[in-house]
């Protein structure tokens, strides 16, 4: 190999060097990769009652399937009246009939989008509760305005059938989705925990016929503050006062 060879070769060696020494020198899109960041999660909202509500439901320990289902039997409670009023007011039926059928159409609208969002656990009942209501609602109308008396002649107390057969179906109606959907649990969150009991927040409950609240319980598990717990309740024969909370039963998650 001559000199002149050598030569050459060590420059280029050395520019080889003198570049990778240099590398931090370059510009940063050159010399460095940006990191690719993951990207943003989307935040999931919690939702909660209007604001002008919000202190309401918060100082009964509520939230917002309560204001969901405060909203379903409101409209419920204004069904009952539109057909107690369609059957006592003949002159303004055709304007109580379409109030009965806007009442209707919206507890029917209430069922898929707002309380299955707000009773994922127990949406089957909701849903068969207030679509129960709006049946029981329509039976009054209808035996009462269209069943008219001449068809049972033979009855010495003919007029007062159709009502009687209305409530008979009512009672009937509740007593079976009491038999069905009722039961002697329900669940909540503990709140804190102290010896032997627990504070736990339990949420409305149509099952048990549970009021909302902070109730204070036995504990026959260990359990911490954030657990989901199984609780036990008591309901009285009516349930007309509300279930009462007596224990926790197991702990959930």
């Amino acid at each position: 190999m001559s000199k002149k060879t050598g030569t050459k070769m060590a420059n280029v060696f050395r520019r080889i060097g003198d570049g990778v020494l240099n590398l931090h020198k370059l510009p940063g899109r050159i010399a460095r990769r940006p990191r690719r960041l993951p990207p943003p999660r989307m935040k999931v909202e919690r939702e909660e009652p209007p604001a002008r509500f919000r202190g309401f439901f918060e100082r009964r320990h509520a939230g917002w399937p309560e204001y969901v289902m405060l909203k379903a039997q409101i409209v419920i409670v204004a069904l009952f009246a539109a057909a107690v009023a369609y059957l006592a007011l003949p002159p303004a039926q055709s304007i109580v009939f379409v109030l009965i059928c806007a009442f209707s159409a919206y507890a029917l609208c209430l069922i898929p989008t707002q309380l299955r969002r707000a009773f994922k656990r127990d949406y089957p009942v909701y849903r068969a509760f207030v679509i129960m209501c709006i049946g029981i609602a329509w039976a009054f109308v209808l035996a009462l305005r269209y069943l008219p008396s001449k068809l049972l002649p033979e009855l010495p107390y003919a007029v007062v059938a159709p009502a009687f057969v209305a409530v008979c179906f009512t009672l009937l109606a509740f007593a079976a989705f009491r038999l069905k959907y009722g039961r002697s649990y329900t669940y909540g969150i503990v709140q804190g925990v102290g010896g032997s009991k627990a504070a736990v927040k339990i949420g409305y409950d149509l099952c048990s016929n549970v009021k909302p609240g902070v109730y204070t319980v036995e504990s026959l598990v260990r359990i911490k503050k954030g657990d989901e717990v199984k609780v036990e309740v008591e309901r009285s024969t009516l349930s007309l006062r509300g279930a009462r909370v007596k224990t926790i039963l197991k702990k959930i998650s």
